[in-house]
């Protein structure tokens, strides 16, 4: 039975490093769209709007994602976790992931009440997350522990040794 909480948190973590590269393709898709209108603006005086609404499609979907997804994501990852009876060093990164999370909503808050210098760890605390999130799904990954134990007993194995019969 551990070994399918094992098997899905591998699958959930993917899905959050998936959850991650969301997060960082849409900021930045945002930042961009952001950047290019106030370059069109300062050129041309003319005020765009077509960027604008990009820039609130792409800072939505950083915004939900962030608040609706990944919350739950990494609350299924830490059920998983004691499910699949990993140790409890394990089970605390994974707290620590879903801590992490809860900072980059008090950063983001902060930078929205105005405090830029502060909210920009904001940034910094996002690599640290991807950096713990790749971590645990490497070193948990169940996927890869079948095959490893099968060249384990072929290497264990003389040579010379046929290989064991079916019957």
């Amino acid at each position: 039975m551990t070994d399918n909480f094992r098997k899905a948190y591998s699958v959930v973590g993917a899905v959050l490093l998936l959850e991650f590269l969301t997060q960082f393709y849409v900021i930045a898709a945002a930042m961009f769209t952001t950047v290019a209108k106030e370059i069109a603006d300062a050129q041309n005086g003319v005020v765009t709007h077509g960027p604008v609404h990009d820039v609130e499609f792409f800072a939505g979907v950083h915004a939900v994602t962030g608040v609706f997804i990944m919350p739950p994501t990494l609350l299924i990852l830490i059920a998983l976790s004691i499910g699949a009876r990993y140790p409890w060093r394990t089970t605390g990164l994974t707290g620590v992931l879903f801590l992490l999370l809860v900072v980059q909503f008090l950063l983001a808050f902060v930078g929205f009440m105005g405090g830029a210098a502060v909210a920009g760890l904001h940034g910094i605390n996002a690599l640290l997350m991807v950096g713990l999130g790749i971590y645990l799904v490497t070193r948990n990954w169940a996927f890869r522990h079948q095959a490893a134990g099968r060249r384990q007993v072929e290497a264990a194995r003389p040579a010379d040794a046929s290989p064991p019969s079916g019957g």
